[in-house]
């Protein structure tokens, strides 16, 4: 069954509540490896994905969506092939003439027996989809490939020089650059090109594909101090710096950073130039720079701030890939080079584009939406193949007079609309081909700049993927350590937390005393304190800076868990997460133990929750979800100041469709259920090594990030600490 939709007109904030005091709270079974606990009894769970081998679709896969396409009972990831259809287009993949592309109506002009959809010839036969050159198009209509042959001339890269006197036969590299002359171009040369200077700079290679390069170096050892300003900006970059250089031969998106956070004392910041002589500045930032560029050859200045004093060690990582359109017949791909290939998971795009520079208008409407999106529009495309969940949002608030809409669909012939939102959409995909379309509301006065920041992450959650246990470890600590010392609105963790060898994120208001959103705040640190404690592993506190879990500004992780809709369009623990490459929105029915929800009231309140368990209406708990579920239990701050009567502790949450049951320890009713974020915040949190850096993260990580504005605050009518049974 599905809860029925409860939908209200007023924004709820997260609320606290206090539990009963049964510290344990976790009357369930110890169950042995390779079993899991269902329904009051440990059952086998060969494959550890949290479902018992009796209702598992597929008992030696991990598989916890249990996807079953076909409906015949054997999940889609162990499904013999003859019975499976991996792009749901309704169509057995034996019947397919393209297996990974949502093609239902099997066009194949040339009868070669691969689809058009997949075709890299549509209209010549070519069954073997032979591509020598790798570009997407097959040899029998690569009118490049089909030149070099009639000609006699064996050149892989296409860069027209001959692959016997190329300095780099496998990578573009038309001028057969070679700076220190060992007979192997810059392009490809593994060896650095230059001594960083202004008159040497290093060379970065960069090929038709673009680049993947990364350098580290030690300012306080260059011998180049030659720039100390970069007009018009006039920061005193008077210490020693490093130069490198690049030649890009089509227009491509650069991206230049160091890593964060820098060591002690050291402080280099990072200039992108068109020129040295004069300098001549197209970017500055002090840690990241991203443009879309034109062919031609640019520069980047690794430069000291502030003088001598702060030289040092730095890391810099640069990218670049080949501009696309975004148009329908160029659309900006995901992660590949061609439609067909499926998108290398997990993935975040962030994407700056202006639709006022876009010259495609050929949408107005999204049957059967009949809103006017008659302005300008860039298409993306990506391909999976395996079941996905999705999000995409516009960062807000959106410009002045700025109005862009987001589309997604699974057809562009004939268009297909999935999902259309003012910013926002998060769903599950099947695999296949979709198409995502950021057009301009209401004609082209509304058109303007915008940034995408774009998800897409494996339904398959393994337990190796997953952080979920160490949260439910942090919470036993914090539950032994911690619990029932009160609940006071205004302060912000029980104790004084290490931040790995950065220093002590201190606790704050009234003594041992926190609220809801801090409590889910406190348990991912302490969640990573014991992830360090069993791994050795310290890297986990170099994603994002402490200042970051101090503050409240709009690049700070504790200003989305606090909860703002309108500047950041957080609704709580779970877009936080998402926000900051983490983690990832998912239905409240596929949450998994140590999952963060955001709940609201219809009573106009709200709260900030670890989730424990699915519940009955006896209080009966399972791991996953079941028909019988009413509910779940979760762990959190609430209740009264009074201490041994509220702070951390359980509580039982019942969805108002349910009425307020009895239940083992202390309830919190009048829970909205809905599949909307915005009511029912719910998603999960992924394992450090699978933390990608989105948008935020990557803005939370530049040093001038610690003067971003406060956005985020508390109402105390909403954030009150008070459930049901208080």
């Amino acid at each position: 069954m599905k809860f029925s939709k409860v939908f209200i007109t007023f924004l709820c904030f997260p609320i606290f509540f206090s539990c009963s005091n049964n510290k344990s709270s976790n009357n369930t079974l110890q169950c042995d490896d390779n079993e899991i606990l269902h329904e009051g009894e440990c059952l086998p769970d060969s494959d550890g994905d949290f479902i018992p081998d009796q209702l598992d679709n597929c008992p030696d896969t991990p598989n916890y969506s249990q996807i079953d396409t076909d409906g015949d009972g054997i999940g889609d990831l162990c499904d013999p092939v003859e019975d499976f259809d991996a792009d749901d287009d309704s169509i057995d993949n034996d019947e397919d003439n393209c297996i990974l592309v949502h093609n239902p109506e099997q066009v194949d002009t040339d009868e070669d027996g691969v689809g058009n959809a997949c075709d890299n010839c549509p209209d010549v036969y070519n069954s073997g989809q032979e591509d020598s050159d790798d570009d997407g198009i097959g040899d029998v209509c690569d009118e490049q490939q089909n030149n070099n042959n009639n000609n006699n001339i064996n050149d892989m890269d296409s860069d027209g020089v001959e692959d016997n006197i190329d300095n780099c036969p496998e990578t573009w590299n038309p001028t057969q650059d070679d700076s220190d002359s060992n007979g192997i171009g810059d392009a490809c040369d593994e060896v650095d090109s230059g001594s960083g200077t202004i008159q040497d700079p290093f060379i970065i290679p960069v090929n038709q594909d673009g680049a993947d390069y990364q350098n580290q170096k030690d300012t306080s050892q260059s011998s180049s101090d030659q720039i100390d300003i970069y007009p018009p900006d006039d920061l005193d970059q008077s210490g020693p710096e490093y130069l490198y250089s690049f030649t890009l031969p089509s227009k491509m998106v650069v991206q230049a950073w160091i890593g964060t956070p820098e060591p002690n004392g050291v402080d280099i910041d990072v200039h992108l130039l068109s020129s040295l002589q004069p300098v001549n500045l197209i970017e500055r930032s002090d840690t990241m720079v991203a443009a879309t560029l034109d062919a031609g050859t640019y520069y980047l200045s690794l430069d000291t701030y502030g003088g001598n004093s702060n030289a040092g060690n730095y890391t810099l990582y640069f990218t670049a890939v080949p501009w696309q359109a975004g148009t329908s017949t160029d659309p900006v791909l995901l992660g590949t080079g061609s439609l067909p290939t499926p998108v290398s998971l997990p993935y975040v795009l962030v994407d700056h584009r202006d639709t006022s520079e876009s010259n495609s208008r050929e949408i107005d409407t999204y049957p059967p939406e009949t809103l006017d999106e008659s302005g300008p529009e860039y298409y993306y495309a990506f391909t999976v193949n395996e079941p996905v969940y999705f999000a995409a949002e516009l960062l807000l608030p959106e410009s002045s007079g700025t109005d862009i809409d987001l589309h997604l669909l699974s057809s562009l012939s004939p268009l297909t609309l999935i999902q259309r939102d003012n910013h926002k959409i998060v769903t599950s995909l099947q695999a296949g081909t979709y198409y995502l379309v950021a057009d301009t509301y209401n004609g082209d006065t509304n058109a303007g700049a915008y940034t995408l920041n774009l998800t897409l992450r494996a339904k398959s959650l393994v337990p190796a993927k997953m952080f979920n246990t160490y949260i439910l470890d942090a919470i036993d600590y914090i539950d032994a350590n911690y619990a029932l010392l009160g609940y006071d609105i205004n302060s912000v963790l029980t104790h004084d937390i290490p931040y790995g060898n950065y220093g002590t994120i201190p606790q704050t208001g009234v003594t041992n005393k926190t609220m809801c959103v801090a409590a889910a705040l406190e348990i991912l640190l302490v969640a990573m304190q014991l992830y360090e404690d069993d791994t050795g592993d310290s890297t986990v506190w170099d994603f994002l800076p402490m200042r970051s879990f101090r503050y409240l500004g709009a690049y700070d992780i504790k200003a989305h868990i606090w909860v703002n809709y309108g500047d950041i369009d957080s609704g709580g623990s779970a877009d936080a997460l998402r926000h900051f490459g983490m983690g990832i929105n998912v239905p409240f029915e596929e949450l998994i133990p140590g999952s963060f929800v955001n709940i609201n009231r219809t009573t106009g309140s709200g709260h900030s929750v670890v989730f424990v368990s699915f519940i009955d209406n006896n209080g009966t708990e399972y791991e996953t979800w079941n028909a019988n579920v009413i509910g779940f239990k979760y762990y959190s701050s609430q209740g009264s100041s009074t201490p041994g009567s509220g702070g951390m502790s359980y509580r039982y949450a019942i969805f108002s469709d349910y009425g307020c049951p009895s239940m083992p320890g202390s309830r919190d009713c009048n829970i909205i259920y809905s599949e909307s974020q915005h009511y029912l915040n719910t998603g999960v949190i992924f394992h450090p090594n699978y933390w990608l850096n989105a948008y935020y993260a990557q803005l939370g990580n530049q040093k001038s990030a610690a003067y971003s504005p406060q956005v985020s605050y508390f109402d105390a009518e909403y954030f009150n600490g008070v459930t049901t049974d208080d």
